[in-house]
């Protein structure tokens, strides 16, 4: 999962998703809605994606903003893995290292100043210091479900799991809503956006999709254990997400099967020609 943290698309800033002392942390009465499956898993993993997180800091690729409120600076991919550790529980220690009070830090603070020098280094470092101190941090309450599925629903075989894999690597960005049903056949289902009547009832696009100018996505599953979409459990369910622009653009691909890389954009440029412009034509 830390491997798709260019594909994170939803952070909310208001919510804090996970305290520190999780044993008051309301639990909720059935499983919950996928708010952004890349996000979500970070954050139900719990500790166990403390170190991948904390190795991510040092990553200076160029991601979209997930933030709901964009309003200062540009993270990259370290900084947004920054903004969720603090979710899951972790101390926020930038402030000391910049040697600022937390009401004196502006937001694109956190992303100019671990720009300069060694900062992300010393931030990595602080972090790591911070989580040795603090073993206890960022469990996770249990999921309670009405009906726990005690079985798998669908699994592919060997063999589909294959050709799955050799047509999914035959996407490329910039494709047309057309030509990937031409390459992939029928989704499990299809979420054409928030206008939509039945969009909640499906809800693969993100808070943020009309920010990014996303207005349509897919989901196929490769294996399944509820029939309730927008329910699917990242950690569980194994499924690949497609995304496309209101330019008719395929933008990115989330996934969850070993077996199939993730798509997602590699710099700023090929985002907003994806977006906001034409198609991008295959070298």
């Amino acid at each position: 999962m830390c491997r798709q943290l260019p594909n994170v698309a939803t952070i909310l800033e208001i919510v804090q998703v996970q305290a520190p002392d999780v044993a008051h942390v309301p639990v909720s009465p059935q499983e919950p809605i996928v708010t952004d499956d890349v996000y979500d898993a970070l954050v139900r993993l719990g500790p166990y994606s403390l170190p991948c997180l904390t190795d991510r800091l040092l990553d200076t690729r160029w991601m979209p903003d997930p933030r709901s409120e964009p309003l200062l600076g540009v993270p990259l991919v370290g900084d947004v893995a920054y903004m969720i550790l603090m979710d899951k529980g972790v101390e926020d220690v930038l402030p000391a290292l910049a040697h600022k009070k937390p009401d004196d830090l502006r937001m694109d603070d956190y992303f100019l100043w671990p720009s300069i020098g060694d900062h992300r280094q010393r931030l990595q470092k602080a972090v790591r210091a911070w989580l040795i101190k603090h073993p206890d941090c960022c469990g996770v309450p249990a999921t309670v479900r009405k009906t726990a599925p005690s079985r798998v629903n669908f699994r592919m075989s060997a063999a589909d799991l294959a050709k799955a894999r050799a047509t999914f690597s035959l996407l490329r960005p910039g494709m047309s809503p057309a030509e990937v049903l031409k390459i992939e056949g029928k989704p499990d289902a299809i979420d054409p956006g928030g206008d939509a009547p039945n969009h909640y009832d499906i809800n693969l696009l993100g808070v943020c999709a009309n920010d990014h100018n996303e207005n349509l996505a897919y989901i196929y599953f490769t294996e399944r254990w509820t029939d309730l979409i927008p329910r699917r459990d990242p950690l569980r369910d194994h499924y690949l997400l497609l995304f496309f622009s209101a330019e008719g653009n395929f933008t990115r691909m989330f996934s969850n099967v070993a077996e199939i890389p993730a798509i997602f954009p590699a710099s700023s440029a090929v985002w907003e020609q994806l977006m906001w412009g034409t198609s991008i034509k295959e070298k």
